[in-house]
């Protein structure tokens, strides 16, 4: 057996991921991030909103009332940005145009829709249930949108399939934004301009993933769906959580929640913690 790292990568969802494997020999490892990166790949085959063909392109070519049937990884996806949408007061939300209470989600059945009163104003986004006063704009079903919590669930998947091969010391890099680590303490970089300027450039990671969120990387992307504008709270956030999919998606909410609100959540729910640069340019860590 090698004892030496080696690394691999891969284009897929936007980005370059990386799989840093220790404990195997080389072809061994090349083998299995093959197979992990076929992983990815089929992941963002289901969740590419982009993709007409995809889950996620059937589910917002849907009209409201109407459901399709979805793939396990996709449903399991959405069931992680549920629970982040729950225990983020809905700061976190997977939908555009905020409408994440019009989703239909039959677990038995394995389908997705929207529910038969949703509609959202097409010229403004808004989400309002079409039992509202008649306007004459015109509506359309909400839109789907599991980019916020997408990368770090394939990079999860991907951790299965990693475990299938029984490899048990990896790193798994999702662009800048999210990275699990794996089977032993591994000393990672933590990129980003904020992180820099603020001293947080290196963290020790075991078992766990952290994932960030910034002015300077996602600016006017992230926004807050209590108000339809851009996050202004934090200039950055990290969250870190067991699952890839969960600091992922609560990098994003972090952007948006109040510090001590961030610590609640982090004391009801072990294993996560975080840091945020407020907008004084300070650094706070909370349950790190």
């Amino acid at each position: 057996m090698n004892s030496s790292a080696h690394s691999f990568s891969h284009e897929a969802m936007t980005t370059t991921f990386e799989v840093i494997i220790a404990g195997q020999a080389r072809e061994y490892a090349r083998q299995a991030s093959a197979a992990a990166f076929r992983e990815i790949d089929h992941i963002e085959k289901l969740l590419n909103k982009y993709d007409a063909g995809s889950d996620v392109g059937q589910i917002n070519l849907l009209k409201p009332g109407e459901s399709v049937r979805v793939g396990i990884e996709t449903l399991e996806c959405m069931e992680r940005a549920i629970w982040a949408h729950t225990v983020s007061g809905g700061l976190f939300d997977p939908t555009v145009g905020t409408g994440f209470q019009w989703l239909d989600i039959d677990r038995t059945h394995f389908s997705i829709g929207w529910k038969k009163d949703a509609a959202v104003d097409v010229q403004t986004g808004r989400c309002e249930s079409r039992s509202a006063p008649t306007r004459s704009r015109e509506k359309s079903a909400p839109q789907l949108d599991l980019g916020g919590i997408g990368k770090g669930f394939a990079i999860d998947k991907a951790a299965e399939v990693l475990a299938d091969w029984e490899v048990k010391e990896v790193v798994i890099n999702g662009g800048t934004s999210t990275v699990l680590a794996l089977g032993k303490e591994w000393n990672l970089g933590v990129g980003g301009p904020w992180g820099e300027k603020v001293g947080l450039t290196t963290i020790t990671l075991k078992n766990q993933a952290l994932s960030g969120s910034g002015t300077e990387v996602k600016g006017k992307h992230i926004v807050n769906p209590k108000t339809g504008k851009p996050a202004r709270r934090h200039l950055a956030a990290w969250a870190i959580h067991p699952s890839a999919a969960t600091s992922d998606a609560l990098s994003t909410a972090f952007m948006m929640m109040a510090p001590e609100k961030i610590a609640q959540l982090c004391a009801t729910n072990p294993g996560t913690g975080a840091f945020v640069v407020l907008q004084d340019e300070s650094l706070v860590k909370i349950g790190v």
